[in-house]
Order: structure tokens, then sequence, then C-alpha cells
């Protein structure tokens, strides 16, 4: 019996993990319901990306002041919302507690789009 492409077509959500580094604790799976990007979509988030990096980018000469910090943060959760549409948290998933988590496990904003990037290929992670 044939397929029709129908049946391939992905789900507007779906669920993935992301390796979050703890303190003391190592790298903690961190549930999270990801949207789907078709093709268009993802070229856009991948610039979106890059020009985050870019527009942070701090060297040993010129490192970022507090408030650029505390603004890249922001503008890494708001990035977040757009490829997340909830965590495992019983606190609400919002730009401010996204922020607020990123002031704390510093590497959690590179964990959760490397986690969305997985998921989203289909990519299968080591046991």
């Amino acid at each position: 019996m044939a397929k029709s492409l129908a049946s391939f077509a992905p789900t507007p959500t779906f669920k993935g993990t992301a390796d979050v580094p703890v303190a003391g604790k190592g790298p903690q799976p961190l549930g999270l319901t990801f949207r789907f990007h078709d093709t268009e979509a993802m070229k856009a988030l991948s610039a979106e990306f890059t020009a985050l990096q870019d527009k942070y980018k701090a060297t040993a000469e010129a490192p970022l002041s507090d408030e650029q910090e505390k603004d890249m943060r922001v503008d890494q959760a708001k990035l977040v919302m757009k490829i997340v549409s909830a965590w495992e948290f019983s606190d609400e998933f919002s730009v401010e507690n996204i922020t607020q988590f990123f002031v704390t496990h510093a590497f959690a904003f590179g964990a959760i789009v490397t986690g969305f990037f997985q998921a989203h290929s289909g990519a299968k992670t080591k046991n």
C-alpha cells in the first residue's frame, strides 16, 4: 500500500529534551515542547541566531557590559519563545522566567537550541 504525502505531515509541536549543564550535577535533561518550523522558517531562525551572536560578540579586550548581558539574555529568551511552546517546570513559560533561568544556567540557551535542532531533525542521541 502506498503512503500519501499527508502521512508525512509534521505535527505543529513535538516533545524533546535539552541537556542543560547544572553546576555540581552535570547535564540535566529538561523536557520541552518544541514548535515545528518549515524550511523557510528554519532559514529565518538561522539568520536570527547568527544576528544574535554577532550583536553580542564579546572579546577579552571588549567584554559585554552588565546591561548588554542582561539585554542578551532577554533576546535569547525571546528567540527561545519562537522555538519552544512549553517546558516541564511548573513555573510559567514566559520571557521573564526564561531570562531568569539563563541568569543561573549560563549554558542553557545553547543547550535548548541544540535540543531543538536535534529533535527537529529527528537526530538520535547517544544512550
